[in-house]
């Protein structure tokens, strides 16, 4: 039995995050200068507050170096802070600078706009199965 990649599912979501990370890059790159693993770790920051690198890489779904070298690019921009964790004192947690809660406060309505445009071909009721179906998925496989 041959491997058809029209049908097996992990090929095709990957293509489809793939084309829409590349369609929705010039959301944000027209006011910013981000790319695509900061503008995620821009958001994740937004959406969960502080956090640390070992988070980010499993909030964001990115690999160690990647997380590092975003992370490190978004402090060099101002848009990221690093303060020492009172919890432990040899790791840091990061959070937004007023300039990067400033340009997430910018992006954000552009980003809904842009997926808002996305789901305009699907009926409320495909849109809420997608997200069951991803739920289930994510759960299969123990996130």
């Amino acid at each position: 039995m041959a491997l058809d990649l029209d049908t097996f599912l992990p090929y095709r979501l990957a293509k489809l995050a793939s084309k829409m990370s590349e369609q929705f890059a010039p959301v944000y790159q027209q006011q910013s200068d981000l790319t695509i693993p900061q503008w995620r770790i821009l958001f994740n920051l937004a959406q969960f507050g502080q956090s640390n690198a070992k988070a980010l890489c499993q909030q964001a779904a990115m690999d160690k170096s990647t997380v590092s070298r975003a992370i490190k690019a978004l402090i060099e921009k101002h848009y990221v802070v690093s303060l020492v964790d009172p919890d432990d004192k040899r790791a840091s947690l990061l959070k937004l600078s007023e300039q990067g809660v400033s340009l997430y406060q910018q992006l954000a309505p552009a980003a809904l706009a842009w997926e808002q445009n996305l789901l305009e071909v699907l009926s409320q009721t495909e849109y809420q199965a997608l997200l069951s179906c991803l739920d289930k998925l994510n759960a299969q496989l123990g996130e």
